[in-house]
């Protein structure tokens, strides 16, 4: 896979910190939501700005329609949330969402297949349908998440969501809190609790991104770098660590990129990294001058992947920075085969490890019972007696087609003598009336009556079931 390497870098259109950026589903736009109450939506090809909206708090989220073309979902510090659809030149649709909670908006996802959006609002998330003709609608509010111990030095109980992720069809929403760890709520009439992962130590978490796909989860915390999770699994698969320790705690965003084979987070110190998730191996450093970097996205476009990122705390001077690499989307055997086994690897923990190793000891097994069952059948078949049966059964076919063909050809050949017989029979008679009609029309006398030569006509022969030929006179 390609190296990346610097796309397009747009500045002075925010006045401070990036809060979140977000890539439409067609890779086309970028929308970028900063403290400085707007939102901005870029040209991914050329850096052009397109659009520069304003509202009267800090956006914190964005999040795009996938299945609604140009639809932007936008969810402000004052408890706002804003639907955006339909931009054209002249301007855009928008339609507000009223759930009568005030209080920030910190996260949202929607399913397209259900058409349901979850929104993380102040302390509490609601799940409502995404009919967005309706400005006032009805939501359902997930229950508190349980109870964790925290250490002495962190003494902040509060509940506060940080990322929702639907899966499963909607079926299920996880969802990332900042102090309870990571609750999937079974989503139905009953809200029950499908799986709580706590982290060792119940660190703080910034943010969470998952690959439904892979079936993983990414967890970015405040205290050190992101940890890999198996979904529903309390152990750990991958760690990395920054770079640097910081000495300020950051809300730092990740994302998953080359279809689940990557990861990349933001940055306290300037140097956004990309990690392999198959190992805890460094892909690439993408460095940003000692800049803070809280909010980054990935995109993947055919054989293009796109990283973008959006600078902190740099008031005027803020700016988002694209990364573009080619990834090269033919592989090999070997990369086919690699791929297959990360998923594989992802997919199991070591409590799985002993019901393989049953399930390949019961299918070996069962092979080895198939195939002396085989032998006994093939030992004890009488294969002679069934080669006899076959060859006489195609010889009694051969017979049955040829007596079949011989009867058909005598039959057409009959047929086709007498109707030859008849049409020169008919044709004659023709004749014969045409000159007795000649001949009285110009009044001449009638010539003598016209006797048809003896012909041979065959005719069927009753007893020998074939023809025999007769002798015929005719005449007019």
């Amino acid at each position: 896979m390609g190296a990346y390497v610097e796309h397009k870098t747009m500045a002075s259109e925010h006045g401070d910190t990036v809060n979140t950026i977000a890539f439409s589903p067609c890779g086309k736009y970028l929308a970028s939501g900063s403290s400085d109450h707007s939102i901005c939506i870029w040209d991914v090809r050329d850096g052009s700005l397109l659009y520069r909206i304003v509202f009267k708090s800090s956006v914190n989220m964005l999040v795009w329609h996938p299945s609604q073309e140009n639809t932007l979902v936008c969810g402000c510090d004052n408890s706002s949330l804003l639907l955006m659809t339909g931009f054209k030149p002249d301007g855009f649709a928008s339609q507000h969402i009223r759930l009568g909670v005030k209080a920030p908006v910190f996260c949202m996802d929607i399913d397209p297949n259900a058409k349901m959006l979850a929104i993380g609002i102040g302390n509490q998330v609601h799940i409502m349908p995404d009919d967005f003709a309706k400005e006032y609608t009805t939501s359902t509010k997930l229950p508190s998440p349980p109870q964790v111990e925290v250490s002495g030095e962190q003494i902040d109980s509060r509940i506060r969501p940080r990322s929702i992720h639907f899966i499963g069809g909607a079926k299920t929403l996880i969802v990332s809190y900042f102090n309870h760890g990571i609750v999937a709520w079974n989503i139905g009439e009953k809200m029950t609790i499908a799986w709580h992962l706590k982290p060792p130590g119940i660190p703080q978490i910034g943010c969470s991104a998952i690959c439904p796909e892979l079936g993983i989860l990414v967890v970015n915390t405040l205290q050190d770098g992101p940890r890999l999770y198996k979904l529903g699994s309390q152990q750990v698969i991958r760690k990395w660590n920054y770079d640097t320790q910081p000495d300020v705690q950051y809300r730092l965003s990740a994302s998953f990129l080359h279809n689940g084979q990557a990861v990349v987070s933001g940055t306290s110190t300037g140097n956004v990294c990309v990690w392999n998730t198959a190992s805890e191996e460094l892909y690439q450093v993408l460095p940003h001058d000692g800049d803070v970097i809280q909010a980054v996205a990935a995109h993947q476009d055919g054989p293009w992947s796109y990283i973008a990122v959006g600078s902190a705390f740099k008031g005027q001077d803020t700016y988002l920075k694209i990364w573009k690499a080619n990834i090269n989307p033919s592989m090999d055997v070997v990369d086919v085969f690699w791929n297959r086994l990360i998923v594989l690897r992802f997919s199991m923990d070591r409590s799985d490890y002993g019901r393989v190793a049953l399930a390949v000891l019961f299918t070996i097994l069962c092979a080895l019972l198939a195939s002396g069952l085989l032998q006994l059948i093939w030992a004890f078949t009488p294969w002679e007696g069934i080669h006899s049966f076959i060859w006489w059964l195609i010889q009694y076919t051969a017979d049955l087609l040829v007596s079949i063909a011989s009867l058909t050809s005598l039959a057409g050949q009959g047929l086709l003598r007498t109707a030859k017989d008849y049409v020169r029979t008919r044709t004659i008679m023709l004749i014969c009336h045409l000159k007795l009609a000649l001949r009285s029309f110009l009044e001449l006398p009638p010539a003598d009556v016209y006797t048809l030569p003896v012909e041979n006509v065959w005719r069927p022969n009753q007893e020998s079931g074939g023809y025999m030929e007769s002798q015929t006179i005719g005449g007019l």
